[in-house]
C-alpha cells in the first residue's frame, strides 16, 4: 500500500515536470529575425548596388571593442565583394559593396547580435543580372524555433534524474 502511494507520487511528479518543461512560452527562446533587405532576398537586380542594408526586428548591439555585427557578400564565383565598413543604426546594418562585373547569384551572409545578447547568423541570395542562373544549394532557410535536440536532452536529463531518485528511494527503504 505504501509502495503504491509512492509510485503515484513519482508519476505525479513526472507528469508535472513534463507539463512544465514543454509548456514554456516560445518568446523566451526568440531571437532577432531579418525583416527586410536591400537588395531583397530572391530579387534580381540589373545594376550592381553600391551598398546593402539589412533590417531586423530587434535593436542590434556591439559588444565591447570586438566586431560583432558583420555582413559578407560573395559573387557567383565566390569572390568577396563586400567592404569591411558595417554601419550599425538601431535595428539595421549597412555595408558598402565593392564594384562587381560578374553576373549571377550573389550570396549574403550575416552575423548580428540582438539587444538580448544572442548572436544570430543567416544567409540569403539575390541575383545580379537578368536571366542569370540561380545558386545551387543555397536556400532561404528559417531558424527552427525549437531544435529537437533540446527536447531530447531535456527528456534524457529528467528521465535519468527520476530513475536515480527511484533507485535511491528503493535502496534507502531496503536498509
Amino acid at each position: 500500500m505504501k509502495l503504491q502511494r509512492n509510485y503515484s507520487k513519482v508519476i505525479s511528479i513526472v507528469v508535472i515536470t513534463f507539463i512544465t518543461v514543454f509548456s514554456t512560452p516560445s518568446t523566451s527562446l526568440a531571437h532577432t529575425k531579418l525583416l527586410k533587405s536591400d537588395p531583397a532576398a530572391g530579387s534580381v537586380v540589373d545594376a550592381w548596388p553600391s551598398q546593402i542594408t539589412l533590417e531586423f526586428d530587434e535593436q542590434l548591439q556591439n559588444i565591447g571593442s570586438e566586431k560583432t555585427n558583420f555582413i559578407v557578400v560573395n559573387n557567383s564565383v565566390g569572390d568577396q565583394v563586400s567592404e569591411d565598413d558595417e554601419k550599425l543604426n538601431g535595428n539595421s546594418v549597412t555595408l558598402t559593396l565593392s564594384p562587381n562585373t560578374i553576373k549571377g547569384p550573389v550570396l549574403v551572409f550575416y552575423h548580428v547580435v540582438s539587444s538580448d545578447g544572442h548572436a544570430v547568423e543567416g544567409e540569403y541570395k539575390f541575383t545580379f543580372g537578368q536571366g542569370e542562373v540561380t545558386a545551387e544549394g543555397v536556400t532561404n532557410s528559417e531558424e527552427k524555433k525549437y531544435p529537437i535536440t533540446i527536447y531530447i536532452a531535456s527528456a534524457l536529463f529528467i528521465t535519468t534524474g527520476l530513475f536515480f531518485a527511484i533507485y535511491s528511494y528503493r535502496r534507502r527503504n531496503k536498509e
